[in-house]
């Protein structure tokens, strides 16, 4: 995982001209700072405090949408979706401006609470992260009808391949932004097939075709691997359908999936995060600086690949 901490943010190195949108404190918020540090409590009052404190303008629509339809176990979702929201916030050092679009509240209220999987609220909490101070706002509606449609196998995958190193192995060049916003990493994104079949959050089991077969048995027959893709091909395709993959391929041979990616994929990835960082080159450079950190190399990283042997 990339370290994400605003000192790491702070560490960006600008280059080629490109500079990120820097972190700072706004101050002259301390009553909706408190707001949001003592609202996301399990009780629909304290959810309505910490939702109405990201858009004040329709605070108190924000209440009575909450009373009025969340109970039991959305009410719960949207209080875990909340404390990640705010720890987002808090670690971007950025605090809410009570300006998020109530679109977008009233988006995670009615679409987020009805997920319990832990990557899908961390997604809908970095929608919610990126729009607080009200810059994006607007932007991360584009996402809402987009992650709403999303399976957690979905959510998992594009994190596993958007926060991979050779997902930014750009070389020193500029990036540049095909007329069908596409990019193309020099070091291929290639996975094998256990690794993306492990992406799936419950019993394989269970899901795939395979008579008698367990979840261990799955991930770890390699027979049973191109068989077992097989079950996911339809929410593989549909992220390339979705525009969040440029393309997806099933190489039997070697039991790996190759992906490309598109700049919108990568977008939805740096939101789910908590960032807002534009031109999304300046975002591709900051997480080549990630990797720098790390000492890391996106253009050699796993770069002689072996699919029994990924690591």
């Amino acid at each position: 995982m990339w370290d994400t901490s605003a000192d790491a943010f702070r560490l960006f190195a600008v280059r080629e001209n490109q500079v990120a949108t820097p972190i700072e404190d706004i101050l002259g918020i301390a009553p909706l700072s408190r707001a949001i540090e003592h609202g996301a409590a399990r009780t629909v009052d304290g959810l309505a405090a910490f939702f109405g404190a990201l858009c004040m303008p329709a605070v108190d629509e924000v209440g009575q949408l909450l009373k009025d339809h969340v109970t039991g176990f959305r009410r719960v979702q949207l209080s875990r979706i909340a404390q990640k929201t705010e720890a987002k916030i808090a670690r971007s050092q950025r605090p809410a401006q009570g300006a998020c679009d109530p679109r977008l509240i009233r988006d995670v209220i009615e679409e987020a609470s009805w997920s319990d999987d832990d990557s899908v609220q961390e997604m809908w909490a970095g929608l919610l992260s990126s729009a607080s101070t009200g810059q994006g706002s607007a932007d991360a509606l584009l996402y809402t009808d987009v992650l709403k449609r999303l399976a957690p196998f979905q959510v998992r995958l594009l994190n596993l391949i958007y926060s991979d190193p050779r997902a930014c192995s750009m070389g020193d060049t500029p990036v540049r932004i095909h007329d069908d916003s596409v990019y193309t990493p020099r070091n291929m994104l290639r996975f094998a097939a256990a690794e993306v079949l492990s992406q799936y959050p419950g019993d394989l089991g269970a899901f795939v075709n395979i008579q008698g077969a367990t979840h261990e048995s799955v991930l770890a027959t390699e027979d049973d691997h191109i068989l077992a893709l097989g079950r996911f091909r339809p929410q593989i395709d549909a992220l390339v359908a979705l525009g969040l993959l440029r393309s997806a391929r099933l190489h039997a041979a070697t039991r790996s999936y190759a992906f490309l990616p598109t700049l919108k994929g990568l977008d939805l990835y740096m939101r789910g995060l908590g960032y807002c960082v534009y031109p999304l080159e300046a975002f591709i450079i900051t997480l080549r600086h990630w990797c720098e950190l790390k000492g890391v190399c996106p253009e050699t990283y796993r770069a002689v690949w072996d699919y029994r042997n990924p690591e």
